[in-house]
Order: structure tokens, then sequence, then C-alpha cells
């Protein structure tokens, strides 16, 4: 589905279509209407959102069925590609500083706590979420590569420098002199483990016990 694809809101307005607004008179009165069309925003770091983030009904979910879907699988879609771009891996949906795709300050809206909840419900449902720790709904992992990509993009590394069978840290392999190219690069620990096992499990690795989250090891075999 494209990020683009218009939706209607509960007042029936297709989201993503240029908006009429009225045009104001000197004595505050309405006298005519003006075509406004959404266009997409470029962020300071040259992330392009989509014009259906300058919409404000985008930011409040809608009560009818259909078009909630549709709604959030365009924010669902929207958080990935802004997550990946930004390389954010972790939100918490009731930190004071809400994360920047979020919230559209030029049009004065945000989504709400509760929102953000449901949208990160959704992207469970397809593996590109997860809470952490588990069991709360305030943080929250964000999968733009699924654990198991991160394992193979880690196995690929490891080989391709010839360590293989060698005991490294969980620290060299994500904050390391040798890592701090790749895509992997500053991975939380908790994606890490998470991928890590994922190669266990396909019998390309072995994890080692250690003394703190630095002191954790593995064998890629």
């Amino acid at each position: 589905m494209s990020i683009n694809q218009p939706f209607t809101s509960s007042s029936n307005v297709p989201l993503g279509q240029p908006q009429t607004h009225p045009q104001i008179s000197s004595n505050g009165n309405p006298t005519s209407t003006i075509n406004t069309p959404l266009k997409p925003i470029k962020s300071e770091s040259g992330f392009e959102f989509p014009a259906i983030w300058s919409f404000p009904p985008f930011f409040t979910l809608q009560p009818n069925p259909s078009t909630l879907n549709h709604q959030l699988e365009l924010w669902r879609t929207l958080v990935l590609k802004w997550a990946k771009y930004e390389r954010v891996f972790e939100v918490n949906v009731d930190s004071i500083e809400i994360p920047g795709v979020f919230e559209n300050k030029r049009i004065k809206r945000r989504l709400l706590p509760s929102s953000m909840k449901r949208i990160f419900q959704e992207m469970m449902k397809n593996g590109e979420a997860a809470p952490d720790p588990p069991k709360q709904d305030t943080k929250y992992l964000i999968y733009w590569k699924k654990p198991e990509e991160w394992g193979d993009l880690i196995y690929t590394w490891v080989m391709d420098n010839g360590l293989n069978s060698s005991i490294m840290t969980f620290y060299e392999i994500t904050d390391g002199d040798l890592s701090h190219t790749t895509e992997f690069y500053e991975l939380p620990t908790s994606i890490l483990r998470k991928a890590l096992e994922s190669l266990v499990k396909r019998g390309k690795a072995q994890l080692l016990e250690g003394k703190g989250e630095v002191g954790e090891g593995v064998r890629l075999l």
C-alpha cells in the first residue's frame, strides 16, 4: 500500500487530498474558499514526510473500522521508513519528548500516547515491533529490520572478516572498531540478543555468558 494513498476521515473528507479552507475577510466572516494542496515535507535531516502527514485528521485515529485499518497501515509504513532513515531503534510512548514522526509542529498536531500504542500493537502483529521489556506497553523496539535479518548481516560480516570461531563480546559486535561502518553499529543490546538467538536456533552461533551486558559473548560457527 502506498503511503500517499488517501483515506477518508470521520467527516468523509478524503485524507491526503487537497483541502478546502475558508478565506476570512477583515470582519472575520468567510468570504470564499481556496484549495490548499498537501505536499511532502522534508525534515532537517532530509527525511521526506508524505503529504498525508500534514493533514490534521491523520493524527486522530478514526472511528470507522475500514478507515482505521487503512490509517494504521499508513502509520505503520511511515514509522518503519522514518525509523530506518533516522536509525531509531526504540521509542517510549510516554516520553515528554515525542519522536519527530509522531508530532507535526507545523500543524500543531501530535498523536496521543494511546494512539501510539495502538500503532505499535499493529506493528507487533507484523513482527515489526516488540515491547521492551516484555509485558508492558510503554517502551517498544522498532524492527525496521527483523532480528533474523540483523542476525544474517552480523553472520555475513563475521565470515567476511574471518572472525568465525572467534569469541566476540556484544560490545565488539555493535561498538567495536571493526563495526563502526556497519548497519548494526550501536544496535541496542535487546535487538542484538534476539538477532544472535535467531542464529543459535539455526545452528550458526553459540551464546556465552559473561559478567554484565558488555561481558556477554558469542561464537559464530
